[in-house]
């Protein structure tokens, strides 16, 4: 995901963000993206009916500088994720349409988004299962820091004994003499 947002130059992102008429790859990407950063979509009319445009919001506010939503999406704070963004977008990672396969039909830019989208995704679960592992080797890490200061304190106290039998011993066979 990191390789392919490498790839990707803020003129894909404004091809993304010139779109006036969106297909349901782009605008399912854009959803999952204003997800993530936590951005409420712009409501629209259409017969009557409200529909949320979150291609629309993006437009307005992540997409609008293309070198910032790129800088935006590399920096991205995957290790604090929060749970109501991952249920948000749990229904795009376990069903067949958000694929990148499927996604590079509508832009290849929105290809290297979803696949950024969906690494994040894992990336979550797999910080959560390796999260006991580090609390657990700092706790190790704790436990040998202490452990390593207790042997120093002996070590400086067998280096006195030594020391002090080496003079003794010195002293004694100075004394035989």
């Amino acid at each position: 995901a990191t390789k392919c947002l490498d790839a990707l130059s803020p003129a894909d992102i404004t091809e993304i963000k010139q779109f006036t008429k969106v297909g349901v790859g782009v605008e399912m990407t854009m959803k999952v993206v204003c997800f993530y950063f936590n951005v409420k979509p712009e409501i629209d009319k259409v017969d009557g009916k409200k529909v949320e445009n979150y291609h629309k919001a993006s437009k307005g506010g992540l997409i609008n500088d293309p070198k910032k939503f790129i800088t935006m999406l590399k920096d991205y704070d995957k290790d604090n994720i929060p749970d109501k963004t991952i249920k948000k977008v749990a229904p795009f990672m376990e069903g067949d349409e958000f694929l990148p396969e499927k996604i590079r039909f509508a832009s290849v830019a929105c290809e290297a988004v979803c696949m950024w989208a969906r690494a994040m995704y894992k990336y979550h679960f797999v910080a959560l299962g390796v999260e006991p592992k580090r609390i657990a080797l700092a706790e190790a890490k704790a436990k040998l820091e202490v452990v390593m200061s207790q042997l120093a304190v002996a070590q400086a106290k067998l280096k006195d004994v030594v020391d002090n039998l080496d003079r003794l011993e010195a002293e004694f066979n100075g004394a035989v003499e």
